[in-house]
């Protein structure tokens, strides 16, 4: 996540996405039974899958346990992607395909925000009739507690760039020890919020579509854990039931009104998410479609072998092909030995076999090689690769030889995280081989999917190695690459700079293209900055993906959002016959 260009223009991701969806045309030309506004790509797979109708219940099928319901600590896609049914922000992305999908637009504000000439102080007015699920109307005050609040020590686990820019808020501990607040979240009325920053931000609007700026009721969320126990809904949906580990429930919120959101349709009467189906059932149940399952949307993306299944024209139309958001990659924990050497982590990066990686990921149809950590759509960004092996096969001898420079001539043993989902198992098994040829002996440290990113986030629980992914909509070069190697966003815990990187160079260039107003100028910097953090190694970027998803032959709504996950939007969706 980022005025000389306008928000609008830093989220533009057009040249991705539009390489994407070129060649597209009206799904009728090839299924004349599509439902009307369906489109499909130039190889058949659906864009858009039509109008939808208002009514019935939207089902998604192997949805891993959510992580938390507080959109405090939420952090990680499947989840994100779940809050906008329920939780309104100031900001939000648009409800559009292709790149009209990274426009930033109101949402419980009446505009994006309007800055002071040097960006360092940004104001929002409120909508009238917007309202919480149980009537009370929503204010400025609202917002400032939802913020403080987030700010608990034992809810920081979620995003971190509110506390990054608002003027003391990296000493505060949040409304539950210092109930005064913070000066620099400035109540001017019932209507009216400003945000102290220090520094400039041009793209503060950004920051301000995080869930941590959720609004709650001041002074009547209890603890820290009320809400993720009992969410109090600002969105057009509300929790109805959840059995955690099975089934989850979300009905209309009555106090939601469509005239003050042009962001979600809320066309169905409510969402079923059922949990804890594996991967591989969720494509059979998705290819065969029956009963409620035709109402249904896979979360997953289908699974390598379910690839040459869907070859057909009609499960093509169903299938979407969402945008290449995210980069897998390998952290390497510099905090402990022997990754703490340059010549070990460089090794690493030449051992690993990424086309083997993309195997396992589903193969070149849907993977890429990554060998950076900027996503391909960043303005200014350039292609590189410090680490080159023969078509991505990994270079043993190589790695051998830095490995012995190094002193560890016989290799060592590490331990590497894995997220207990049967992609990333796979993926982790592939770099397991790889590290074996080189001598480095890696056991696996299987974590359940809905507690991964928790653990993984917490210092002193992490291990030596472990895949995670990082993804980014319409992120600016800087927002992707700062949390993720800024020594000075070293936390405990709610800490993804998985690799521990500290360094006092990377973060005093952090420092300075933060306070950059002019984008290209700012560009141009990270560009840089992305080589001389590879330089360092402290991750092994591993692979990009294009993930498919199965869409039931009955859902509308449904396309990749380009601003959000890249994934299917949830909030999109409807039934096209109820």
């Amino acid at each position: 996540m980022r005025p000389t260009r306008t928000v609008v223009a830093l989220l533009a991701v057009a040249s991705l996405l539009l390489a994407g969806c070129s060649g597209g045309r009206n799904a009728q030309q090839g299924d004349p039974t599509a439902a009307p506004g369906a489109q499909l790509d130039q190889d058949g797979y659906a864009v858009h899958t039509g109008e939808a109708k208002k009514g019935g219940v939207v089902r998604v099928l192997g949805q891993p346990e959510f992580s938390h319901l507080d959109p405090s600590m939420g952090n990680d896609g499947g989840v994100n992607n779940f809050y906008r049914l329920i939780y309104r922000t100031l900001v939000t992305a648009a409800n559009e395909t292709g790149p009209g999908g990274t426009k930033i637009v109101p949402d419980l504000a009446t505009d994006t925000g309007r800055p002071n000439e040097d960006a360092t102080e940004w104001t929002f007015t409120l909508k009238d009739d917007i309202f919480f699920e149980d009537g009370t109307p929503i204010t400025a005050a609202d917002f400032k507690y939802g913020l403080e609040r987030s700010m608990d020590p034992a809810l920081r686990i979620g995003s971190d760039f509110h506390i990054q820019y608002l003027e003391g808020a990296s000493d505060y501990k949040g409304v539950y020890q210092d109930p005064k607040g913070l000066d620099s979240i400035e109540v001017v009325d019932e209507k009216t919020i400003t945000f102290h920053l220090n520094r400039p931000v041009a793209y503060f609007p950004v920051v301000a579509m995080t869930p941590p700026f959720t609004p709650f009721p001041a002074g009547k969320v209890a603890n820290v854990r009320q809400i993720d126990e009992k969410p109090i809904a600002s969105g057009p949906y509300k929790l109805d039931s959840y059995q955690r580990g099975s089934k989850l429930i979300l009905v209309r919120n009555e106090q939601w009104k469509p005239e003050t959101d042009q962001v979600r349709p809320a066309l169905p009467d409510g969402y079923e998410f059922l949990f804890g189906i594996d991967a591989a059932t969720v494509d059979d149940r998705m290819l065969a479609a029956q009963g409620e399952d035709a109402n249904a949307v896979g979360v997953y993306s289908i699974q390598p072998a379910t690839l040459a299944k869907i070859q057909t024209p009609e499960l093509k139309a169903r299938t979407i092909r969402d945008h290449p958001s995210c980069t897998f990659y390998l952290f390497l924990n510099m905090s402990k030995k022997p990754l703490d050497d340059l010549k070990v982590r460089q090794a690493i990066n030449y051992a690993i076999d990424k086309q083997s990686v993309i195997t396992v990921t589903g193969g070149p149809l849907v993977t890429q090689p990554a060998t950076d950590m900027l996503l391909p759509s960043v303005p200014g960004r350039e292609e590189f690769d410090l680490y080159p092996t023969p078509d991505f096969k990994g270079d043993v001898e190589k790695a051998k030889q830095l490995l012995a420079e190094a002193g560890h001539p016989n290799g060592f043993k590490v331990t590497m995280d894995v997220r207990g989902l049967p992609k990333w198992q796979a993926q982790s098994e592939a770099i397991q081989a790889s590290l074996a040829k080189v001598g480095i002996d890696a056991t696996l440290n299987v974590i359940d999917a809905s507690t991964y990113y928790e653990v993984i986030q917490t210092t002193a629980k992490q291990n030596e190695i472990g895949i995670t992914g990082w993804c980014g909509g319409g992120q600016t070069g800087e927002t992707l690459l700062a949390p993720l190697f800024d020594g000075k966003r070293l936390y405990p815990t709610g800490n993804n700079n998985n690799s521990q990187l500290d360094d006092p160079k990377i973060n005093a260039r952090f420092e300075e293209i933060a306070k950059m107003s002019n984008i290209d100028e700012q560009n141009a910097a990270v560009a840089q900055l992305n080589r001389e953090i590879m330089e360092l190694a402290p991750v092994v970027p591993l692979v990009r993906d294009t993930p498919l998803q199965l869409i039931g032959p009955n859902i509308g709504g449904a396309f990749a959002h380009a601003g959000m996950t890249g994934y299917v939007d949830l909030t999109s969706l409807g039934l096209k016959n109820p």
